[in-house]
């Protein structure tokens, strides 16, 4: 084992502003190359989801997949709705009340 006991006193301090807009500003800081990096429309179509939810103030899935916007990247049919959901249930985005999604605690704040 190799011991370096060297220190340099060449110590480096950097500064750094980001400024724009929120999102410009995330993406900077959350650009490393290293992590894998969902596809910009997978993220659109479930903010387009959980956008159609709180517009229609719930429904059934059903009623959701009918309501989605025509610029979904992919076709959504009640099934793939459904599973979604229950995928932004886990984050508190939507909750089942019977039948009926509806936005869950966190899009209510």
């Amino acid at each position: 084992m190799v011991e370096n006991d060297h220190e340099s006193g060449e110590d480096v301090r950097v500064s750094v502003e980001l400024s724009g807009s929120y999102d410009s500003v995330i993406d900077k800081l959350s650009a490393d190359g290293s992590a894998t990096r969902v596809p910009d429309s997978v993220l659109g179509d479930v903010h387009r989801v959980i956008e159609t939810v709180a517009r229609i103030d719930g429904g059934t899935r059903s009623r959701i997949a009918d309501s989605l916007p025509a610029e979904m990247s992919v076709e959504y049919d009640s099934e793939r709705v459904v599973e979604l959901l229950h995928v932004l249930e886990t984050y508190e985005l939507v909750e089942l009340e019977g039948n009926t999604w509806k936005p869950g605690p966190k899009m209510q704040k």
